[in-house]
């Protein structure tokens, strides 16, 4: 008999120490979750991406790739990140075009969809190890192969090294992305939405950045985003089954860079 109760009592002391570690790390997550939402939005202060090798931007709130929205779905039917599509002579399996950190910060997730194709955020903050910066504005870049060598919690550089896209033969495009994530993820016709917030990353650039982009043939950065009131008046529609976009004025969803 004591011994059963000496076994039970053994019992009861692991499942105190697993919930102590529960909460433990739920406090963590809550804290690094609420105190987020005070950080500023970060400056871009250095390019994200080698520009002589970029074709074309597509603007923020075009009507091309697929929906792409907030979750409280404030605003729909609409893409609110931009691609940069690839030059010609720089498209194929074997060749890369650079990806850079755009402010001083931290990785604050690493999400590998295959072998060849990544997602990295990155954070003025770091975060708790394993907790994705939810409620804080980020920068992210999709369908991308992370540099070797770079983990979560790692501190980057602005314009320091991050990652090469250009891996998918076929693919020749990658997304850049101003925004919060927020958990758990909204399905939005058909489509699920990971952001909390979305801006466009023109609106968080330096001049002497932008001035980048101007050299390329970017006039202003009105020329890069569409308004929300624009394209309430002017909404974008579906191309079949939702959540892909008909693009029908690629003039309205592009700038050319040169």
């Amino acid at each position: 008999m004591q011994k059963g109760f000496a076994h039970l009592s053994f019992i009861f002391k692991i499942l105190i120490g697993i919930g102590v570690l529960i909460l433990i790390f739920v406090g963590a997550s809550l804290f690094s979750i609420f105190s987020s939402q005070n950080t500023p939005p970060p400056q871009i202060t250095a390019n994200f991406v080698n520009l002589d090798k970029v074709e074309k931007i597509s603007k923020f709130r075009s009507c091309t790739g697929h929906v792409v929205v907030p979750q409280n779905e404030k605003e729909s039917k609409r893409n609110m990140k931009h691609y940069l599509w690839e030059k010609e002579e720089n498209r194929g399996a074997d060749k890369v075009v650079e990806i850079y950190a755009p402010f001083d910060g931290y990785i604050t997730l690493i999400f590998s969809l295959n072998d060849n194709e990544q997602e990295l955020w990155i954070s003025p903050r770091r975060m708790f190890a394993n907790i994705p910066p939810v409620g804080m504005w980020s920068f992210s870049v999709e369908h991308i192969k992370v540099k070797d060598g770079l983990k979560t919690g790692d501190r980057v550089k602005a314009g320091e090294l991050v990652g090469f896209t250009g891996f998918l033969d076929g693919y020749y495009s990658f997304d850049a992305i101003y925004g919060k994530i927020g958990l758990p993820p909204k399905k939005i016709d058909n489509w699920l939405s990971p952001f909390a917030d979305l801006d466009s990353v023109f609106n968080h650039m330096s001049d002497e950045v932008f001035a980048q982009f101007q050299q390329k043939g970017v006039v202003s950065k009105k020329q890069v985003i569409i308004s929300k009131e624009e394209r309430d008046q002017n909404p974008c529609d579906y191309r079949g089954e939702r959540p892909e976009l008909m693009e029908v004025n690629s003039d309205n969803s592009w700038v050319e860079l040169h």
